[in-house]
């Protein structure tokens, strides 16, 4: 089972900043997760964020600053102890070559998946790449440009397929999709079960639990036999392996 860190250890360092990634790559995270927008002059920045309100930044918004602006922006942590600068998907993948990715294309934009095309081209980037995208028409661009790369379902449908999982209904709602994630719990009630990962990957596709940070959730994905699990904490994940 392999461990997906979440912006990077973003539960403890600021999110989707190099300390994040560092630290996530020091706790035995095997690859990343991270928020793909594009700035003013067209750089691929990672944020979740336009707008980065929810910093303390209300007049920071990531797709009105040049490259150079973004890179002087500083992003703390959750509890405010640490910070450290925004960075470009070229700084990420120049840093950590070696590591699998999940993209989360945050805007609806061609220009975005034909410049992340040509920087994968670029760094000559040859390892696993999964995509997440919020419209029909991202996924139409994804499957232009990147044939054959596997993407998860769009939000309205993982969450009808994860409803329908609770009721133990998940496989007459399965998505069409090589690559699969729910939450180990909601509202206290376990979505998957064993039966439904394993006919999932038995049907040569993969399956990712999600957000897992606690014992709990992570005890239910070893359980069920997931295959990738996605975290803010990979140090506490790779302390449950070890233990």
């Amino acid at each position: 089972m392999k461990i997906y860190a979440h912006r990077g250890s973003s539960l403890l360092w600021p999110e989707n900043t190099m300390l994040a990634f560092e630290n996530a790559h020091a706790a035995g995270a095997d690859a990343f997760e991270t928020d793909l927008r594009l700035s003013a002059d067209g750089e691929i920045i990672l944020s979740h964020d336009d707008n980065l309100q929810r910093f303390g930044l209300a007049e920071t918004t990531v797709s009105e600053l040049t490259a150079e602006q973004v890179g002087r922006v500083e992003i703390p942590s959750i509890d405010g102890t640490h910070s450290d600068k925004m960075i470009s998907l070229r700084t990420l993948l120049q840093r950590f070559p070696d590591k699998d990715y999940i993209f989360d294309c945050k805007i609806t934009s061609e220009q975005l998946i034909l410049k992340l095309r040509d920087l994968l081209h670029e760094l000559g980037f040859k390892r696993l790449v999964w995509f997440l995208t919020w419209s029909p028409q991202a996924d139409q661009y994804l499957e232009s440009h990147f044939p054959g790369y596997a993407y998860f379902p769009q939000e309205s449908i993982s969450r009808r397929w994860a409803i329908a999982s609770i009721l133990r209904m998940g496989r007459l709602l399965q998505p069409d999709r090589d690559i699969l994630g729910l939450p180990a719990y909601f509202g206290g009630l376990p979505v998957f079960g064993k039966s439904q990962v394993t006919s999932i990957r038995e049907a040569g596709k993969m399956f990712l639990g999600y957000i897992v940070n606690s014992r709990k959730d992570y005890e239910r994905c070893v359980a069920c036999g997931v295959d990738v699990i996605l975290t803010d904490r990979p140090d506490l994940i790779a302390e449950f392996k070890r233990a």
